[in-house]
């Protein structure tokens, strides 16, 4: 598998998985939401983004779960504590993982891909549990995967924005590095991508969309069926 195929800039396509196949984005800020008003702060999602969009935008590498601390900080909720919050964010989000859905365009670029004949593979920092439970929801868009990389893979030493798993995940389709393209929405994934020599596809979360074209990226996209294939020298998709 793998290898340079004449013509092609890509031999690869490494995704992420939250915010960019499926939308984890929309249910992270619903919760987040719904918390805070059962503790009488009452904000909409306008609101609440560039909260997050602050926190998560910075070149600084941040404590997992460092966006509590910015929201209670900047809402001045004082009865709750950061460990509090990210425990009952994490209990919503569980509640609604049964819900979560495919992206606008994940199928149909995922497929199209696969019609190519161009290896994909998720490459995720959710844990192999979290994933299983997804999959249950869109089984679809997993099964045309060629690999599944997730956080609790011992062979990745360092998490995004580290290369380490993106350069797993080139080594194990037999890919190098620099012949695949990394589809993300964060800036740590974008970071991650860019460190490990992948083109970068820039999907933006709700909370980086207005710092956009600030990101670690090559190509900047509004939804996936903006995909770049003609400029990756693939194959565009027929309407």
């Amino acid at each position: 598998m793998g290898g340079i195929i004449s013509g092609r800039k890509v031999d690869a396509v490494l995704w992420d998985l939250d915010g960019t196949l499926i939308d984890t984005s929309s249910s992270s800020l619903l919760s987040l939401v719904e918390i805070l008003d059962e503790f009488g702060v009452s904000l909409d999602l306008a609101q609440l983004t560039p909260m997050i969009e602050q926190q998560s935008h910075t070149g600084e590498k941040k404590e997992k779960g460092a966006w509590a601390s910015t929201v209670l900080e900047m809402t001045g909720l004082k009865k709750l504590t950061q460990e509090e919050l990210l425990k009952a964010w994490d209990k919503k989000m569980t509640q609604k993982r049964a819900s979560i859905k495919v992206m606008p365009g994940a199928i149909e670029v995922v497929r199209h891909l696969k019609k190519c004949n161009i290896p994909q593979a998720i490459v995720t920092m959710s844990n192999g549990r979290s994933v299983a439970v997804k999959r249950k929801q869109n089984e679809e868009l997993f099964a045309m995967m060629d690999l599944i990389i997730t956080s609790d893979d011992k062979r990745i030493k360092n998490k995004k924005p580290y290369p380490d798993c993106y350069l797993l995940a080139a080594e194990l389709l037999n890919v190098p590095s620099t012949k695949c393209v990394v589809v993300e929405d964060s800036p740590e994934g974008m970071r991650s991508g860019k460190s490990a020599g992948c083109k970068v596809v820039a999907v933006p979360a709700a909370w980086t969309k207005n710092t956009g074209r600030q990101l670690a990226k090559d190509f900047l996209i509004t939804t996936l069926m903006d995909f770049p294939f003609g400029k990756l020298g693939i194959p565009k998709m027929r309407n």
